[in-house]
């Protein structure tokens, strides 16, 4: 690991300790790849003790996929309640999430959208909570949006069930409510295309992991959700968030 890791890697543990964000990082330590902002994370997910036990994997039209790794002591059942005084942001994405039924090590042959379809042995309804440790974020350039784990904070996993053997991605709603009142409604919202795909990308890209997590590949058990369907709706303190996807369930959660 190089001192630049390091340093920005112990100051984004320091934001995550003392929920003081950062507010500048010096020139020279600000990840000027993807791959110094991939890391950073795996640099700080260590410092923070964290084991993985979910990814977060997605993509805009015409951009490169992207990822993080989530720590299995932020994956919490629907009904959580989370402190408000541990939150700025309050933001909250509906998400469809996969678990794998299977280990996908490292192989000669990369891994495909049918490899990943075979590997997933249910689908989950998700609400992620998005925190970030970066003051200004959103208006922050992207790889240090990247390093931060792309402002994930935990994932919020409800209806859990068989993954269809058809997912019918374009037709799909989605509703995102707050204290009971529709704040976001759409159909076929989702813009990262193929989950499987993202998948795919994500089984590739994960054997190229450094720190903890170096040759650890994809596990069986873990989750991976796949991107917003609502880009983010910001909460606030003390109110209870639920997203539905007709016909295939619901997530639910409240901030204290």
């Amino acid at each position: 690991m190089s001192e630049k890791i390091a340093r920005t890697a112990a100051r984004l543990h320091a934001a995550f300790e003392s929920g003081v964000p950062i507010a500048d990082i010096p020139a020279g330590d600000a990840p000027a790849t993807q791959q110094e902002a991939f890391a950073i994370q795996d640099a700080a997910f260590d410092l923070l003790g964290r084991t993985a036990g979910a990814w977060k994997v997605g993509s805009s039209p015409g951009t490169a996929p992207t990822a993080a790794p989530i720590a299995a002591s932020k994956l919490y059942p629907s009904g959580q309640v989370l402190p408000s005084k541990a939150h700025r942001n309050f933001g909250i994405e509906a998400e469809i999430a996969f678990r794998l039924g299977r280990d996908l090590p490292a192989r000669d042959v990369p891994y495909t959208a049918e490899d990943l379809r075979a590997a997933a042995s249910t689908l989950i309804v998700t609400m992620e909570v998005v925190e970030s440790r970066l003051r200004d974020w959103p208006k922050v350039d992207p790889l240090w949006a990247l390093m931060d784990f792309q402002a994930n904070d935990s994932l919020v996993l409800g209806t859990e069930m068989p993954v269809p053997e058809a997912l019918d991605i374009p037709n799909q709603p989605v509703r995102v409510l707050f204290d009971g009142k529709v704040v976001f409604e759409d159909t076929g919202s989702f813009k990262g295309g193929d989950p499987f795909t993202l998948m795919a990308w994500l089984a590739n890209h994960a054997l190229e992991r450094t720190g903890s997590m170096t040759g650890r590949g994809l596990k069986s058990g873990d989750v991976i959700t796949t991107g917003s369907w609502n880009g983010i709706s910001f909460a606030g303190a003390g109110v209870a968030a639920k997203i539905e996807f007709p016909g295939l369930g619901e997530a639910e959660m409240r901030f204290d």
